[in-house]
């Protein structure tokens, strides 16, 4: 072999194992990213405020119904809540620290309901963590983009227009 032919093979090699590296490094840099994505995603999971209803006391006629509320996401720093029970609706407004204990709430009575039910239900609920942003916690926890425009919407859709008015929630989003 001569000293040209040896040239030539250390450049193929050389070539060779230059493309081999930019292929693995190429790999592990998408799958860097992709963890770094899902490890986004999965924080911005839990910081999100889930807040968990049991209904405690069953009563009478007129009177404020208790909600037992749990947190447990992040920080609640409103929450707008709409109760059916029975033949009457109740709505109140609550805000928890980040996985907060339940806790008893107070939701006053606001109307007679259109019709009665078995179990005390929620007709809305809406959460807004301390960022500013606001989820629908009864479709799953999706992003509410326009709160104000959303809550109108849903109020409109209850047919409760004027009767409540959740400022928490539907305030100016910090950013």
């Amino acid at each position: 072999m001569s000293s040209a032919q040896i040239l030539v093979l250390l450049a193929a090699v050389t070539a060779f194992f230059a493309l081999w590296a930019a292929v693995f490094a190429t790999r592990a840099d998408r799958a860097t990213r992709r963890s770094v994505k899902q490890a986004d995603i999965r924080w911005e999971a839990s910081t999100r405020p889930v807040p968990h209803l049991t209904f405690t006391d069953f009563t009478a006629p007129g009177q404020s119904i208790q909600v037992q509320v749990e947190n447990l996401g992040g920080t609640l720093a409103g929450c707008g809540l709409i109760v059916h029970s029975g033949d009457e609706i109740y709505a109140g407004e609550v805000t928890l620290p980040e996985k907060a204990p339940a806790r008893p709430i107070s939701l006053p009575f606001i109307v007679k309901a259109w019709q009665k039910v078995a179990q005390p239900r929620p007709l809305l609920l809406i959460a807004r963590d301390v960022g500013g942003r606001c989820w629908d916690c009864l479709d799953g926890g999706k992003p509410v983009k326009d709160p104000k425009k959303w809550m109108a919407g849903k109020l409109r859709e209850l047919r409760m227009q004027g009767m409540v008015d959740f400022p928490t929630v539907t305030g100016v989003a910090k950013r």
